[in-house]
């Protein structure tokens, strides 16, 4: 099940985007439930339970549709935000929400489209995705998506995630070939970040979940495409 809310304050535009999405996700082999809200403060005050896709106008009345996804952060780190907007200044506000996918007005369906379909693809694997690591007295498996940062503790491995930090001696470079298709990056020898808890980027660091990582002036350039490539692009 993929629950997706829509969150524009023109009725319109809600039922345009409602009927896309049903003609989009009627031949998925999925089920889903569709919320509306015709305001940021609807949107809070009757948060659904488990929701995985918010389609949000930045320019609503009253409270904005990035002051929303502010509040929305404070409880939900898991949300896909995807913003609707008229202009194109928005991305790093959004960037500082999580907000890594944008649709430019006017919509129109290859516009949804293309932002709506690898969004599921991407929810349904992780979802489906655990890594499996031997410690000093188990055997444990951890979601993938719940992994913040990977480093080097020699002789160990330090495996930080949302809840909890896991000792393993397994290979860091067997690590980073298995988790790079899920969105971490080797930014340095001794670290492998999840690109998708970054916050933000400094000269020779970057913050991961208020955590400072080194990252090696030789991957700076990469790790930079790898970033754009993860968070994705402004789709006109």
């Amino acid at each position: 099940m993929i629950n997706i809310g829509i969150c524009d304050d023109e009725l319109y535009s809600r039922e345009q985007i409602k009927d896309i999405l049903n003609k989009l996700l009627c031949s998925y082999p999925i089920k889903y439930n569709i919320f509306e809200f015709s305001s940021g403060e609807e949107l809070l005050n009757n948060y659904p339970k488990n929701l995985d896709i918010l389609i949000m106008d930045i320019q609503m009345k009253k409270i904005n549709g990035m002051n929303t996804a502010r509040h929305i952060r404070k409880f939900d780190e898991n949300l896909e935000i995807i913003f609707m907007t008229s202009f194109a200044d928005f991305m790093q506000e959004g960037y500082e929400v999580k907000a890594y996918r944008y649709i430019l007005k006017p919509i129109n369906e290859k516009k949804i489209s293309k932002n709506i379909l690898p969004c599921i693809n991407e929810i349904l694997k992780k979802r489906n995705n655990y890594l499996t690591i031997s410690t000093k007295n188990n055997v444990d498996r951890i979601k993938i998506d719940s992994i913040i940062y990977i480093e080097t503790a020699r002789p160990n491995i330090l495996i930080h995630t949302t809840d909890n930090t896991y000792t393993t001696k397994m290979n860091l470079s067997k690590l980073d070939k298995t988790l790079s298709e899920y969105g971490f990056f080797r930014c340095h020898n001794s670290y492998i970040i999840n690109l998708k808890k970054v916050e933000s980027m400094n000269t020779n660091t970057v913050i991961v979940a208020k955590q400072e990582i080194l990252v090696s002036k030789y991957r700076i350039k990469n790790l930079k495409l790898a970033i754009t490539n993860v968070l994705g692009d402004i789709i006109c």
